[in-house]
């Protein structure tokens, strides 16, 4: 059982990367199941094992992609500890890097706009704890400043990922804290490089 566990993952590990390679390249309506299966070295009907169709494979992968940011969100950085932006944004942005070749363009002109709201949403209450103060805003203050740091910092994170050889973690937040954000002595512990 445990083998044929691990065939089903690589079977779908190489239909996923055949998927990836040719949505980097052209949008998804003009994507067809055989690119995919022969990109992949498969048949149709190996594929239409694991997906309904072309539109099913992108869903799966997105949804992979923010689970794992939203529990990365949940079980991590929502459990109590002092807000601290330098930490929490180094956790968000070592993730990003580890799935760079699908955050690159799902963030990027050819991706799903409605992977952009769907991010959005699960680190709202992230942005929310670390950057909007608790006091002092009516709802919709606070609903425009979140929407102000939520879009700037997902376009920030596109920027970034562009050049993967670029610019180190450590520096982004850094220039981020410096430059954007007001009362950075009290979200985070400028003194100290971000550490895992």
């Amino acid at each position: 059982m445990k083998k044929q566990s691990q065939v089903t993952e690589l079977t779908k590990a190489k239909i996923r990367e055949a998927f990836w390679q040719l949505y980097e390249q052209k949008p998804i309506d003009k994507i067809s199941i055989k690119e995919i299966t022969d990109a992949a070295g498969y048949n149709r009907g190996t594929f239409y094992l694991y997906y309904k169709d072309v539109y099913d494979l992108f869903s799966q992968i997105e949804e992979e992609l923010l689970g794992m940011i939203r529990t990365l969100i949940d079980e991590k950085l929502l459990q109590g500890d002092e807000p601290d932006f330098k930490r929490h944004m180094g956790f968000i942005l070592q993730l990003t890097r580890a799935y760079e070749p699908y955050v690159s363009v799902l963030l990027g002109d050819r991706g799903d706009p409605a992977f952009n709201r769907k991010l959005k949403a699960i680190i709202a209450p992230l942005v929310e704890s670390l950057l909007i103060p608790a006091d002092g805003c009516t709802d919709e203050e606070r609903a425009l400043l979140r929407e102000f740091y939520l879009s700037g910092l997902l376009a920030a994170v596109s920027q970034w990922i562009t050049n993967p050889e670029g610019m180190p973690i450590d520096h982004l937040i850094q220039l981020i804290l410096d430059t954007v954000l007001p009362n950075k002595d009290k979200i985070a512990d400028t003194s100290r490089p971000f550490t895992p």
